[in-house]
């Protein structure tokens, strides 16, 4: 007779199975493998830089309680994979130095995984004095999903990096093109300009990601995402001043005429005139040359009457005329003289 039923034995036997099953069931749901991070199929920054350093700083300032060495791609390891797939060197002398300040991840109270990115780039000259600096910071948390396993699971710290990997490439390559675009060169060395390119982040392949990148400003970035607040340069814009051109006045040559003063022929007001010795002498003449004695033919005129009146004795008036005749204004006819009058000379 058997010891158990065969009820009990299949009870016994359920149980003891269970764990089993429960195990695998469990085992299935957790990836255990993760694709690495890199950062290739991201546009590159050429640096007017003749080498590229990469410095691990965390080393020198652990972070006490940092689980992130526990996950798939550790963050150190990330960021250090961004900087050679992303910076390129191309210049002709000084260093460009990038540092990573800080990479961890810690396992909070309640579940919760906080995760912290600090970098910075220093470009040195020949000289090695600091020429020009960016940095970028990225921080965030994560509350895991339990149905994955434990919050520290691999899968949980590699979702945490993955996620704060794609921030830091964000912020990162926006402090370089802002910060440091007078230190930016393309693929031959030449200077370019501050243009953003933004592309997706996602691996190639997945359904997000792009074929081309697009150019997109650089206020495109909310400043609320930066690490550093930088001052935009301000172009004073030229001013030219116009040229003025002042005019060239001509004074015209104004031609004066001369004036000839015209000599005029004054005929001598003292000439005397010529009478007939026969001509008969009226008394206006004698009164006229009485009056006007201050001219020369008035003179000579009265003078000759007065010798003729003197000489010759008047017929018609032997005695002479009295004072009330010679005061009238009437012309009288006169005789000529006896024996005056002569005959023409043939």
């Amino acid at each position: 007779m058997s010891l158990f039923s065969r009820p009990l034995r299949a009870t016994c036997s359920v149980a003891l199975l269970l764990p089993a099953f429960l195990a695998g069931c469990a085992g299935d749901k957790q990836p255990t493998k993760f694709a690495p991070l890199r950062y290739d199929y991201l546009s590159v920054m050429h640096l007017n830089a003749a080498t590229l350093n990469i410095e691990d700083a965390t080393l020198q300032n652990p972070v006490v309680g940092d689980i992130g060495n526990r996950a798939p791609t550790p963050p150190v390891q990330a960021l250090r994979q961004m900087a050679q797939d992303r910076l390129v060197a191309t210049g002709s002398s000084g260093t460009a130095q990038f540092v990573i300040d800080r990479a961890s991840i810690l396992h909070q109270a309640g579940g919760v995984l906080a995760g912290q990115m600090d970098v910075h780039l220093v470009l040195l000259n020949s000289g090695g004095t600091q020429a020009a600096r960016a940095e970028a910071h990225v921080s965030q948390t994560l509350r895991p999903d339990l149905s994955k396993g434990d919050a520290d699971s691999p899968a949980n710290l590699y979702e945490l990096t993955n996620d704060m990997m794609q921030r830091m490439n964000v912020e990162f390559e926006y402090q370089i093109r802002n910060t440091l675009k007078d230190w930016m060169t393309d693929a031959g060395g030449t200077p370019v300009g501050s243009a953003i390119q933004s592309q997706s982040l996602d691996a190639p392949g997945t359904k997000s990601s792009k074929a081309a990148s697009t150019a997109v400003p650089a206020a495109a970035v909310p400043a609320a995402a930066t690490g550093v607040t930088s001052t935009p340069a301000l172009t004073t814009p030229a001013i030219t001043t116009p040229e003025v051109t002042t005019p060239t006045i001509t004074t015209p040559t104004v031609t004066v005429p001369t004036v000839s003063t015209p000599n005029v022929s004054v005929p001598d007001a003292t000439s005397a005139t010529t009478l007939p010795e026969n001509a008969p002498v009226s008394e206006t003449s004698g009164s006229s040359a009485a009056t006007s004695e201050g001219s020369s033919s008035g003179s000579t005129t009265t003078g000759n009457a007065a010798s003729a009146k003197t000489s010759e004795p008047d017929p018609v008036f032997p005695a002479g005329e009295d004072d009330d005749a010679s005061s009238s204004t009437t012309t009288k006819a006169r005789s000529p003289a006896p024996g005056v009058l002569q005959l023409p000379k043939k």
